[in-house]
């Protein structure tokens, strides 16, 4: 029997670490680390204008990645980001704030959340489209850091997607 696991590819939990430094930068700077820069933007919100090595922290709705390249990690702390004219793989169509209290069943709710966006997004439904999704959710050691965001990433597992896949009908 074959297992269609095309609903959440691999669900990303942000990476956050406790880690103490002797009262040197903010949490996130400790959380990040210097290797995990902010996405490229010509203008804080604006579109990522470089491709590069981006802190999760910093990525927004909009934004081109190539997800797959890390689709097999359990937890991350930064995705490649591109201009979404560049051949890419994803890119983040949704995302929705979470509390405490939905953080035991945050992955439930990232999954029924990216799905239910997936159509309005695509323009199809799931069931009819050749394109994934997966999501990235915080673990439980960022949201006590403040990260309180799932978000939702159409996936081309074979990538190569310049452009947006809003509205793609595939």
């Amino acid at each position: 029997m074959t297992v269609n696991h095309r609903r959440a590819l691999l669900p990303l939990t942000v990476l956050a670490a406790a880690v103490a430094l002797s009262g040197c930068g903010t949490v996130l700077d400790a959380v990040v680390g210097d290797d995990a820069p902010p996405a490229p933007r010509a203008e804080p919100g604006g579109e990522v204008t470089a491709s590069a090595e981006a802190d999760v922290f910093t990525l927004q709705v909009g934004d081109c990645l190539n997800y797959m390249d890390q689709s097999e990690a359990d937890q991350i702390s930064s995705l490649p980001t591109v201009p979404c004219s560049e051949p890419h793989d994803s890119e983040i169509y949704a995302e929705m704030t979470i509390t405490e209290d939905q953080l035991p069943t945050v992955e439930t709710l990232a999954d029924a959340f990216c799905l239910e966006q997936f159509t309005t997004f695509v323009g199809m439904s799931y069931d009819e489209s050749a394109l994934y999704y997966s999501y990235l959710v915080p673990s439980e050691l960022s949201f006590d850091q403040g990260d309180d965001v799932v978000q939702c990433l159409v996936v081309q597992q074979e990538g190569g997607v310049t452009g947006t896949l809003k509205d793609a009908g595939i």
